[in-house]
């Protein structure tokens, strides 16, 4: 359940980010708008992947500046607007929920973005995301990287 969340979380959060309806201000009415145009196309979705797909959603596009900030601390080679949009869009999907979501053990929430950037992403995209998340994950937990 929690995987096809995670799935449409990202690509709901990479047209957004295509749309250039990402920014620091991301408005109510611009996240309820994606995510309606969203669900208009996928109608088999379950109302548990949907709620959860939609809070994932909102957490980043409310908490975009401090999660790409954090990301920014750990990822000393690559800017976050550098980044490939696919790639991007699931690092901040994982650091929200590693930033943001206790009730989420932060080792399932890196697995499963490796796990989707093997599907959705190029081949070389799973170590990158994994090698930026484990280090959000280990400068959070001392306190370091955390937002």
């Amino acid at each position: 359940m929690r995987r096809r969340g995670r799935e449409c979380a990202l690509q709901i959060l990479y047209q957004m980010d295509l749309n250039r309806e990402l920014d620091a201000q991301v408005a109510d009415e611009r996240i309820d708008k994606a995510l309606a145009h969203y669900w208009s196309s996928f109608e088999s979705v379950v109302d548990e992947e949907r709620a959860f797909a939609e809070r994932l959603v909102r957490g980043v596009a409310k908490d975009l500046a401090s999660v790409d900030e954090a990301i920014a601390k750990v990822s000393h080679h690559w800017r976050v607007g550098r980044m490939e949009k696919v790639d991007k869009a699931l690092i901040r999907l994982a650091a929200y929920e590693i930033l943001r979501c206790p009730d989420i053990p932060r080792a399932a929430s890196i697995n499963e973005a490796i796990e989707i950037a093997k599907r959705f992403s190029g081949k070389d995209s799973a170590a990158f995301i994994n090698g930026v998340l484990d280090q959000l994950e280990r400068e959070g937990a001392t306190g370091a990287g955390g937002v």
